[in-house]
């Protein structure tokens, strides 16, 4: 095997009906010592900023080095001893479970603290500290130095050649590019295109240099794992950071409502009550407020910006290890990790619940499949007949290496995950329960109650913890149940309105993700015989299976595509393999024409990359299609946080917008908060003027954001929403208080004049 790479296929036990495990003892896939040594190392530096944010002398240590000190913390302890301890030879498996049980112990722990009301961030900080700095000790001193080295990983692998060293280079004048290409861009100037026609020639050059580096290591003899991982993280960079490395704020608005909440709940110490369903499945939220805490910062700002970049690196370890399994090759699994990417349109990877409930759930599912490649599989004979009566008989047998005690903990460590993702989002853990019951049904775990569990977790959260979800409307929750056109009505008709171009362009979205299916619809069908294939393609249709239980406020569709793309993105790279094998045989050359042939070769990795950057720019379409309305500004930011903190109590706003920015302690938690009103019912639509002359709010606050939404959503003309303005100020009522760039507030002439500085 060359030099930092990893060998091409995987292979796959052969099916044997003996269910007892090897007697050798499997080796961790990370090297032991060191994972130890960073995790302590880790736990010292959170428990030495704990003690300084508790004694008031954290503000020397700048924001960006606690934020990193506390995201470590959260993303290794107490995961990185415990998944070592139990040896899972996986790399991608096992750094999937180190993140996702670190992160489910910070939830949990926030979450069942601020519930009884005895929030205290820091000294729950220091027992994850302390406890995990244990752990590390312990499972030091029990391993002898023999055991530092593992059979599964390589450290030359780090060694650089000059095929990685010019790779390497290329990505870093690619970002360069973006970054040149951040700098001019002028995303306030996006329109019904949305920021394709902003975005310049540098960062089309940028993403280009990305797509040929792809390209050449996807077709490299043996992958570099470390090229494509950068390479990914790159391609992630173009294609959800382009607006926000511009604007300096995240790209997506509702992440100020999730810093709004998170702020209450940090000043609060408790879950508010009925004030928003979204509290009652706080755990993002709670975990969240922890760590502003902990880390001494005023909001959770700073976690905002970049999250796309951080949800979609984590989301490369469950990708690369169900791929894994589904293609059996580690070039197909690599190719799954791109696709995933390329057709992430979704914006559901910013700073929300649904992120972190995505990767709980990915990663559930990998550790299943991997389990499931892994161990002995009775067979349960042949033919359709057959599978369906006797696989819920079946019982897999045990991972080589894992006795029955590790592989109930392995269990356990699931388990913990379930419940973290249970009082973390309201859809993902139905699903869970889908999943797992799909495993169950084909004989394909040996946590054949698991399904159980889960459900009976979440039906014990959703009876006594999300109370003030359900309490008065559960009957309008039950009629949902059923009403699939209703679901699907609310998903995708009833969002193809406004601008009529928008429309058009909604459509670009809507024939990438049918497109994107379709194509892996063919590639399970490609992979028939496979032993993963009815499970994997059953857990991949899972999701769509939702529809019939609500609408989730129009959003289902969606959230069925994004739940299912881990799935879809490996069957989509076995069809793309079979049609280009295809392909190759239709053009009658062989693999050894093709090596001798340079220039077939270079035409061959310019037309890919050609293509690969054609679909990449598509992603750049879709996903940059509602920046004319979702972008946001530091003068919004900074104008809307002082205009809520100084309007007197009791006022009275119309928002020409949902006004995320405006969302903090002042409205969850002052006893008389400004009342806030919106304009997006449509007999306010009808006549803006008389709207606000009628309703004589103390305030009226109006953002790009909001004109964008009038414009294309909701259909507005550019020249009728500035004739409601001059008509509203012309009336003598309205006098302007701030005008700026991105940001106008109109006060009644009664209303006392707010001092509010430019930013």
């Amino acid at each position: 095997m060359s030099v930092g790479t990893d060998p091409e296929t995987v292979p796959i036990p052969v099916p044997d009906r003996e269910s007892r495990p090897a007697d050798r003892t499997p080796r961790f896939g990370w090297p032991l010592r060191p994972t130890l040594a960073a995790a302590a190392a880790v736990a010292l530096a959170v428990l030495l900023l704990d003690l300084l944010v508790a004694a008031d002398a954290h503000t020397g240590i700048p924001e960006p080095i606690r934020v990193a000190v506390v995201l470590a913390g959260a993303l290794l302890l107490p995961g990185a001893p415990i998944v070592a301890a139990l040896r899972i030879p996986g790399r991608a498996v096992g750094a999937g479970l180190v993140i996702a049980l670190s992160l489910a112990a910070t939830i949990l722990a926030a979450q069942f603290t601020i519930v009884p009301e005895w929030w205290h961030p820091l000294r729950t900080q220091a027992i994850l500290a302390v406890s995990s700095l244990v752990l590390c000790v312990l499972l030091w001193r029990r391993h002898s130095p023999a055991d530092v080295t593992s059979a599964a990983f390589d450290v030359r692998a780090l060694v650089p050649s000059r095929a990685r060293a010019v790779s390497l280079a290329t990505l870093t004048a690619a970002l360069a590019l973006f970054v040149v290409a951040a700098r001019s861009l002028d995303f306030t100037a996006a329109r019904e295109f949305g920021i394709v026609t902003e975005i310049g020639a540098a960062y089309v050059a940028g993403l280009a240099l990305v797509s040929v580096t792809i390209v050449v290591a996807l077709s490299s003899r043996v992958v570099d794992r470390v090229v494509m991982t950068a390479s990914v993280l790159v391609l992630v960079t173009f294609t959800t950071l382009l607006v926000s490395a511009s604007s300096g704020e995240t790209s997506v608005p509702t992440a100020f409502v999730h810093r709004g909440f998170i702020s209450a709940l940090v000043e609060s110490g408790m879950l508010p009550p009925a004030i928003d369903a979204r509290f009652s499945w706080a755990g993002f939220f709670s975990g969240s407020a922890h760590l502003v805490s902990a880390a001494g910062l005023p909001d959770a700002h700073a976690f905002m910006t970049y999250a796309p970049l951080f949800f979609n690196a984590l989301m490369i370890f469950p990708l690369y290890a169900i791929a894994l399994v589904i293609t059996g090759r580690v070039r197909l699994a690599w190719l799954s990790v791109v696709l995933y990417q390329l057709f992430n349109w979704y914006q559901q990877d910013y700073f929300a619940p649904q992120a972190v409930a995505l990767f709980f759930y990915s990663t559930i599912v990998a550790t299943l499949l991997w389990q499931l490649r892994s161990a002995p599989l009775p067979s349960v004979g042949t033919g359709l007949k057959a599978t369906i009566l006797r696989s819920p008989r079946r019982t897999p047998g045990l991972v080589p290496g894992f006795g029955k005690g590790r592989t109930l903990a392995v269990g356990a460590v699931l388990l913990v995950i379930v419940f973290a993702n249970t009082v973390t989002h309201q859809i993902t853990p139905m699903l869970v329960v889908i999943a797992l019951a799909v495993f169950s049904y084909f004989g394909a775990t040996r946590y054949r109650t698991m399904w159980l569990a889960a459900g009976l977790v979440f039906a014990a959260w959703f009876s006594y913890g999300a109370t003030d979800y359900w309490m008065g409307h559960l009957q309008s929750i039950f009629d949902e149940i059923g009403q699939i056109g209703n679901s699907v009505g609310r998903g995708v008709s009833d969002r193809i309105t406004g601008d009529p171009t928008y429309q058009q362009m909604q459509y670009l979205r809507m024939g990438a993700s049918g497109v994107f299916a379709l194509v892996a619809f063919a590639g399970w069908l490609l992979s028939r015989g496979r032993r993963t294939w009815l499970v994997a393609g059953f857990v991949c249709a899972a999701p769509f299976s939702l529809v019939v239980l609500q609408s989730y406020g129009g959003e289902m569709i969606i959230r069925c595509f994004v739940l299912a793309s881990p799935v879809l993105a490996p069957f989509a790279a076995i069809a793309l393999a079979a049609a280009a094998h295809r392909v190759r045989r239709l053009a009658g050359s062989s693999s050894q024409r093709r090596r001798r042939s340079g220039p077939s070769r270079y035409a061959r990795t310019a037309a890919l990359s050609l293509a690969l950057l054609a679909v990449a720019m598509l992603l750049t379409v879709n996903r940059g299609l509602n920046t004319a309305f979702e972008a946001s500004t530091g003068e919004q930011v900074s104008v809307s946080d002082q205009f809520v903190a100084e309007v007197p109590p009791g006022s009275s706003i119309m928002s020409w917008s949902h006004a995320p920015h405006t969302v903090g302690v002042r409205r969850l938690l002052d006893p008389s908060p400004p009342r806030m009103f919106f304009i997006d019912s449509y007999p306010c639509l009808g006549n803006l003027t008389n709207c606000a002359l009628d309703r004589e709010p103390s305030y009226i606050y109006i953002t790009a954001q909001g004109i964008g939404m009038l414009r294309y959503q909701y259909g507005q003309s550019e020249q009728g929403l500035t004739e409601h303005l001059d008509a509203i100020t012309a009336s003598g009522r309205y006098l302007p208080m701030y005008e700026g760039s991105t940001v106008l507030i109109l006060r009644r002439f009664d209303s006392p004049s707010l001092r509010i500085e430019e930013s």
